[in-house]
């Protein structure tokens, strides 16, 4: 089981850290914002499925490591729902920047915060 988590740790931040690099060129050069996006959705797709995995041995870990997983589903599963649920009602209104803000940001911090559980998982073990 700790290999496994030490896998799944490793592969996080084979994919944060060109994810990362590509934010922060793209405050100076724009055009780079969508190779964010591109490996923000393999991120995405890889962190979920890390996610399930992580359900499997949830009893292994601290219960402040459960809270902190539980807290992690609750905020994905309400950022889809606004995501899609409600995106539609801000097509023509003036606070659409704001949203859409919104809406880039928050996986961003998502991803970051499934990396610190994966590492203080990884850590506790």
């Amino acid at each position: 089981m700790k290999n496994l988590i030490v896998i799944i740790n490793w592969l996080n931040r084979l994919l944060m850290v060109p994810f990362l690099i590509t934010l922060l060129i793209s405050i100076f050069y724009i055009d780079f914002f969508i190779y964010s996006m591109y490996i923000a959705f393999v991120l995405g797709i890889y962190q979920l499925s890390s996610f399930l995995v992580t359900l499997f041995i949830i009893k292994k870990v601290g219960s402040r490591k459960v809270k902190e997983i539980i807290t992690y589903a609750l905020i994905v599963t309400c950022y889809f729902l606004i995501g899609y649920l409600i995106a539609d009602n801000y097509d023509g209104s003036s606070s659409k920047i704001c949203f859409q803000l919104f809406l880039a940001t928050l996986p961003i911090l998502l991803s970051i915060f499934w990396t610190y559980i994966l590492e203080s998982i990884q850590k506790e073990l």
